[in-house]
């Protein structure tokens, strides 16, 4: 697929990427780190000829710099009415969360109903999150419950689910890979589908509507869906997943 470049601007992209184990990982907490969002922007300013000024930081802080007009684009954004006010939305991922169960939750417990009945238990979840349609309500609910915790990014949150701070928390599949594998013995961590409905998650390109018209993101969108359409995203997917697994991510 042919597709017109889009436009650069006069200074360089300013992008935030999220700390976020297969999605990205920064080296010494600089951008200069690797995963899926930093080769799909390495892509985009390679196709485009645009110059990318990338930055990782927890996304409550890029929240802040978003409405302070800062920056101009975000990676692993999901749709939110709120969000689509301040963004134009490409999406470029999709995951299904599961649910990892920690060692101070029993071993007896398996389902939402029996986390639900056990209210002594804490949820771990990352500020700024969105999550799926499915979770985010429940999450509401335990947090006037008192039973939600909250932290700076997935790195903190796992550390947080091992040390017993919380018995449960959501991530996807990749992520929880990532985080365990480097770090704790996996036959610590038990994990659970509590979603069957399967509702997916859609990671996008968020671009802000405050510096780009909606013809200049459009630009942009068509350029995520040309690198889907000639199989580079995939490829990009299968760097850091099995091949299975990344055919499912694809949008």
């Amino acid at each position: 697929m042919v597709t017109a470049a889009p436009k650069c601007p006069s200074q360089p992209v300013k992008l935030d990427f999220i700390e976020l184990g297969i999605y990205f990982k920064s080296e010494r907490g600089i951008a200069a780190g690797n995963g899926i969002d930093r080769d799909l922007v390495d892509e985009l300013s390679r196709r485009s000829g645009c110059v990318f000024d990338a930055k990782v930081q927890p996304r409550a802080r890029t929240w802040i710099e978003l409405k302070a007009g800062r920056i101009d684009m975000m990676t692993a954004t999901l749709s939110a009415p709120e969000r689509e006010e301040q963004l134009w939305l490409f999406p470029y991922v999709r995951s299904h969360h599961i649910i990892l169960l920690g060692p101070s939750a029993p071993t007896t417990l398996h389902t939402l109903e029996q986390f639900q009945a056990a209210r002594s238990l804490k949820f771990g979840v990352i500020r700024g999150f969105v999550h799926s349609p499915f979770y985010d309500p429940l999450i509401a609910a335990w947090t006037q419950e008192n039973r939600v915790r909250v932290y700076a990014d997935e790195a903190h949150l796992i550390n947080a689910l091992m040390q017993g701070e919380v018995a449960a928390v959501t991530t996807y599949p990749g992520v929880f890979q990532f985080y365990i594998n480097a770090r704790v013995n996996p036959n610590s961590v038990r994990m659970a589908d509590w979603d069957k409905s399967n509702l997916q998650a859609v990671g996008n390109l968020g671009i802000s509507k405050a510096r780009f018209s909606h013809a200049e993101a459009h630009e942009w969108g068509m350029l995520i869906k040309a690198i889907q359409q000639d199989g580079t995203l995939l490829k990009i997917y299968r760097k850091y997943v099995g091949a299975h697994e990344a055919q499912n991510m694809l949008p």
